[in-house]
C-alpha cells in the first residue's frame, strides 16, 4: 500500500481522480471510531463494577455517552485538523477545495489505526481480567485518588508507558502522511507543506499524551 511504502506518490496519483471522501471515511476513520468507542464502553462498565449499584448506573451510562463522545470525536477531529492545515496553507499560496484537503486529511488517521488495533486489543484484555476494587461512597469522598487508584488496577503502568511510546511512533507517521497530503491538496512545497502539518500534529499529539498521563 503507497500510503504506507510511499505516501507523497500516494497522494500524487489521487489528486488526479475524483474526490471521493468515503474513502478515508470507510477504511480509517470510522474503523478507528469503532475501536476508540470500544474502549471507551468496556473502561467504563468496568469502572462501574467498583462501585455501589446507586453509583454504578451512572457509569453505565457514561459507557453509552462515551460512545457517542468518542464516535463523534474522532470525526470533529478530521474536521478541525483539515480546517487548521486548510487555513495554513492559504498564507502559502496554498490552491485547492476544502473537500480535496478534508479527504487527504482523512488518511492521516491510518497510523492511529494501526496503533489503536495495537493498544486497544492489549488494554481490553488487561480491564478484562482485573480485579476491581470495590468502593464506597465514603472513600469516593474522603479521597480524590480512588479514581486513579481503579484506571491503575485497570492498566499497569507498564502498559500505560507501552502505549505512550506507541502514541509517539504514531504522532509521528501521521505528520509525515499530513505533510505530503497538504503538499499535494494544496500544491505547495514540502517544507511549508511540513509547517502547516507540524502545528495541529503536535498539538494533537500532545493532547494524547496528556489523556494517557492523567490516570498515572
Amino acid at each position: 500500500m503507497k500510503l504506507i511504502t510511499n505516501p507523497n506518490a500516494f497522494f500524487e496519483e489521487l489528486k488526479r481522480k475524483d474526490i471521493r471522501i468515503k474513502t478515508p471515511l470507510l477504511t480509517v476513520v470510522f474503523p478507528l471510531a469503532v475501536l476508540i468507542s470500544a474502549y471507551q464502553y468496556f473502561l467504563s462498565t468496568k469502572i462501574a463494577q467498583a462501585f455501589p449499584e446507586e453509583l454504578a448506573k451512572f457509569f453505565v451510562i457514561g459507557a453509552y455517552v462515551g460512545i457517542i463522545g468518542s464516535f463523534i470525536g474522532i470525526f470533529a477531529v478530521w474536521l478541525i485538523l483539515a480546517l487548521i492545515m486548510h487555513g495554513l496553507s492559504a498564507f502559502f499560496g496554498g490552491e485547492g477545495s476544502f473537500r480535496r484537503t478534508f479527504e487527504f486529511i482523512g488518511y492521516g488517521f491510518f497510523p492511529s489505526l494501526i496503533g489503536s488495533a495495537i493498544t486497544v486489543p492489549m488494554s481490553l484484555y488487561y480491564i478484562a481480567n482485573a480485579e476491581i476494587p470495590k468502593i464506597n461512597l465514603a472513600q469516593l469522598q474522603q479521597n480524590s485518588d480512588v479514581m486513579r487508584a481503579v484506571m491503575l488496577s485497570l492498566l499497569p503502568e507498564s502498559l500505560i508507558h507501552s502505549n505512550l511510546v506507541i502514541n509517539a511512533a504514531v504522532t509521528v507517521w501521521s505528520l509525515a502522511i499530513w505533510t505530503f497530503a497538504v503538499k499535494h491538496a494544496r500544491e505547495i512545497e514540502f517544507g511549508r507543506a511540513f509547517v502547516c502539518a507540524l502545528i495541529p500534529t503536535a498539538l494533537f499529539g500532545v493532547y494524547q499524551v496528556w489523556s494517557i498521563l492523567r490516570v498515572l
